[in-house]
């Protein structure tokens, strides 16, 4: 191969890939197919994308196992050489395979994060379970947090529209600690043990509604049951396994059951204490503010952003002023 091909070290970006020259790079796979070639032989078509750029990838001659191996969202390893056709450079795959976490490869290479680490929305989290004075509140909290603790950091907090990122759902949930915070300060009649420990465990359920935190899909048990069902079921197990009973655990529930804020949005029950009524006003806060902003984002100041569909079809005007 090293007699037809010349061989670039550097050549581990897409955006460095060029005609003849062999490659080792990380990509993300976009797209994948497996197409057929005109005398019956299957290959894989993929789109691959890294922060430099994406490229079209193909591989011959493949296995059964390679057919069905990689999907998706999967971070992969290939190497190669690069092959130009109709004028584009496309990759030519001589191996590739799938990337472990443990090989240490920055994720925001490939997948929008949240704006603070995994670290930073942990200890914060961590800081409003602890400003929790009601001790059965507290261990259910906290309890579910430890237990969950991995997905809930990395997941995002929906599959599109809000937070739809790596950590998204932490990163939402500390958003609204920080919104509850400030409304208990104007609202004394609020009990912020409930209100807090609602926010936290909210949308608890979503690491199980959820597949992963790469490429997002619902599960059998999402689509059948709900994050909010699943939520209000852990609750309860949760407490019963601690041995707490009384009020705070129905009204945990409640809050659960509630959030959404009315039936057709998929509340099983609307607020009917305080602190239920005003986790769905927060909640539904943050997760519109932060759609916005993802819009706004991408448009040019001066200009009118796309649609938010979500949001009634509204587009939203990106001023100058700071």
């Amino acid at each position: 191969m090293t007699d037809l091909f010349s061989v670039n070290t550097n050549t581990n970006k897409i955006t460095n890939v060029k005609d003849k020259e062999m490659i080792s790079i990380y990509a993300k796979i976009e797209s994948v197919n497996v197409g057929q070639t005109s005398n019956q032989s299957d290959y894989l078509n993929l789109q691959l994308m890294d922060e430099t750029g994406t490229i079209l990838a193909k591989k011959w001659n493949i296995t059964e196992e390679e057919k069905k191996q990689f999907k998706i969202g999967d971070i992969v390893h290939i190497t190669g050489y690069g092959n130009e056709f109709n004028g584009k450079t496309q990759i030519i795959i001589e191996s590739i395979r799938v990337v472990d976490d443990s090989e240490g490869i920055s994720l925001e290479n490939f997948y929008k994060t949240a704006p603070l680490s995994k670290e930073e929305i942990r200890k914060n989290i961590i800081g409003f379970i602890n400003k929790i004075k009601n001790a059965k509140i507290q261990l259910i909290t906290k309890t579910l947090f430890e237990k969950y603790e991995e997905s809930y950091l990395t997941y995002p907090a929906a599959t599109k529209n809000h937070h739809a990122y790596i950590s998204g759902l932490g990163y939402h949930v500390l958003a609204m600690l920080k919104i509850g915070r400030s409304l208990c300060s104007i609202y004394p009649n609020v009990n912020e043990d409930l209100l807090y420990a609602g926010i936290i465990l909210h949308d608890i359920g979503k690491v199980i509604e959820l597949s992963d935190y790469r490429n997002p899909e619902y599960t059998t048990i999402g689509k059948l049951i709900g994050h909010i069902n699943i939520a209000f079921e852990i609750i309860g197990q949760t407490a019963k396994e601690l041995g707490i009973d009384g009020e705070e655990v129905m009204l945990l529930q409640h809050i659960i059951l509630a959030h959404h804020g009315e039936l057709e949005f998929g509340s099983p029950k609307q607020p009917q204490i305080l602190e239920a009524e005003l986790l769905h006003l927060i909640d539904l806060m943050d997760s519109r503010i932060n759609m916005i902003l993802q819009e706004l984002e991408e448009t040019p100041e001066g200009d009118f952003s796309k649609r938010i569909y979500t949001l009634d079809g509204r587009a939203f005007y990106k001023h100058s002023l700071k």
